[in-house]
């Protein structure tokens, strides 16, 4: 029986590598036709695959940009792919032409089969009713005018206070802290559920956090081979050696408990009266309260869900470069300090809050230059070409996927000198003020994305950088840490990641800048 079992499992094995092959040869072969942009020679069947590392391929497309130009071409197991190196290039297709460049690639294992294209990130293109309703839906909670909804700026201004506590309770445990702030924010504002201050274990953050490691695991490039061969589904779970139907049944039943328990959570609450003010409950009201249909139900479903998946592993990111940039960067801290304590005071009275934002111009440019000196998204998420098109003399056939390398935007020496170096004063006028920034030189346009499939949070996301970092800056002293010998200890800049980009771990020392500052603190997290 054994013996049957292994012949079965050569047999898969034989049929897909021929199926593979076959796939391979009629695409690479197909695809080499006149007008192919510029790029790294490639390998027959496999193309450029074993180029690409497995993390920070942004580093490795920023050096063929470099070599090549902003628009380059590569095949990845025979699938013809452009890389976009240049804030220009990415306007001129993904902004202007995004009628044919807003599909997305079809992602076999996170999408169809743990179940993500249910929700907007891995949602059909721009002409699905699907897709704009969810955009509808993100444009009135939280786009450029409903981010200024006092109830929005209020709950990020609360959550802010509270993860000064926490840095002041535990500050060696910063990069949990930043990560479970943002997730409790977004679950207060997706479902109006509070996380309990000061509990250890919590079963919405639990279920949230543990739905986007199988996110992150399941999208992946090369970790299933049921992406490459999209057949492999169809093979009986019973066979031995399949790890990946393991992996796949937890990874959707994760991703189902961020759809539903949450969801019914509000269910019950509106049903009782209790229910406070939220993301799923106001569009269960617009829908015609706690019973509308199994379809719309889904709808919500998988919009709240996205609003977590699309924003709990990018501000994080954004928020430890900054502590990060603050430790290497004692002089930065300190000008932004005099700034706050100029507008605010030495009373130590109230935190800084949205109002005090046009009298903070270099607080700003703190955040501009966090989100380009280590975009969060450094590559976005993969575009794909709805049909055939041409760009400077190159043709594009249809299929054809696209990867905007913000990085390299970021890093563009001609837009932004000396890239490497962290200098919020590049976005700023003599006099003091804030530049007005044209859309190929804004870090808070490029790193959230192009044409129809920009971060619908963007605003949101910029607002929680903003008043955590201003508060943070009020509060907190963040330096170098010591070694046992007293010396100072200069952290890596150094990244990982692939969907998402964190630095990587790095001691600071942590300390508020007075005991008035921390009574400020602690006073205001028990007020809100």
């Amino acid at each position: 029986m054994v013996v049957a079992l292994y012949s079965n499992l050569d047999v898969i094995v034989l049929v897909s590598a021929g199926y593979l092959l076959y796939h391979v040869y009629c695409r690479y072969f197909t695809t080499r036709t006149r007008g192919i942009a510029p790029g790294p020679p490639a390998l027959p069947f496999v193309g450029n695959a074993y180029q690409i590392p497995h993390d920070r391929q942004w580093l490795k497309f920023d050096q063929w940009i470099k070599q090549y130009g902003d628009v380059v071409y590569i095949t990845v197991m025979a699938q013809p792919t452009v890389i976009l190196g240049s804030a220009q290039a990415a306007s001129d297709l993904l902004d202007a032409r995004g009628h044919i460049y807003s599909n997305r690639p079809k992602a076999v294992m996170a999408g169809e089969l743990v179940g993500w294209d249910l929700g907007l990130g891995y949602a059909p293109g721009p002409h699905s009713p699907r897709f704009k309703e969810f955009r509808r839906m993100f444009q009135q909670f939280m786009g450029p005018r409903s981010s200024h909804d006092p109830r929005l700026l209020s709950a990020q201004e609360q959550n802010a206070a509270r993860l000064l506590c926490r840095l002041l309770d535990t500050p060696d445990n910063f990069f949990t802290h930043v990560r479970q702030s943002t997730g409790a924010l977004i679950l207060y504002l997706s479902y109006g559920y509070e996380v309990s201050e000061g509990s250890k274990k919590d079963r919405f953050v639990d279920i949230a956090e543990e739905s986007m490691r199988g996110f992150s695991r399941a999208s992946e490039p090369g970790a299933y081979l049921v992406d490459t061969i999209p057949w492999l589904r169809y093979i009986p779970d019973w066979i031995p050696g399949l790890r990946w139907k393991k992996d796949l049944r937890e990874m959707r039943t994760s991703r189902e408990d961020l759809y539903d328990v949450p969801f019914e959570y509000v269910m019950g609450e509106m049903k009782k009266g209790t229910a406070r003010h939220s993301f799923v409950s106001s569009y269960l009201e617009e829908k015609g309260g706690p019973g509308p249909t199994s379809a719309d139900q889904e709808l919500i479903k998988a919009a709240a869900a996205s609003l977590y998946s699309g924003g709990a592993d990018t501000t994080p990111s954004s928020l430890a470069s900054f502590i990060l940039a603050m430790t290497l960067h004692p002089e930065i801290q300190e000008r932004a300090q005099q700034e706050l304590d100029y507008v605010l005071g030495h009373a130590w009275q109230r935190l800084p809050s949205f109002a005090d934002r046009p009298n903070l111009p270099y607080i700003e440019a703190i955040v501009l230059e966090i989100l380009r000196w280590n975009p969060a998204v450094p590559l976005g998420l993969a575009h794909r070409l709805a049909e055939d098109d041409n760009y400077k003399g190159y043709h594009f056939t249809k299929g054809t996927i696209f990867w905007a390398n913000i990085w390299t935007m970021l890093h563009d020496e001609n837009t932004f000198p000396e890239p490497q170096r962290f200098m919020p004063e590049r976005f700023m006028n003599e006099d003091g003020s804030l530049r007005k920034l044209a859309r190929h030189e804004d870090p808070a346009m490029i790193g959230f994305g192009f044409g129809r499939r920009i971060c619908p949070g963007m605003y949101f996301a910029h607002n929680s950088i903003f008043i955590a970092v201003a508060q943070m800056l009020y509060v907190l002293d963040i330096k170098k840490a010591r070694d046992e010998s007293g010396n100072e200890i200069v952290p890596e800049v150094e990244y990982d990641g692939f969907i998402s980009s964190h630095p990587r771990p790095f001691p600071c020392s942590i300390k508020p800048r007075s005991s008035a500052a921390a009574d400020l603190a602690s006073q205001s997290a028990q007020t809100h």
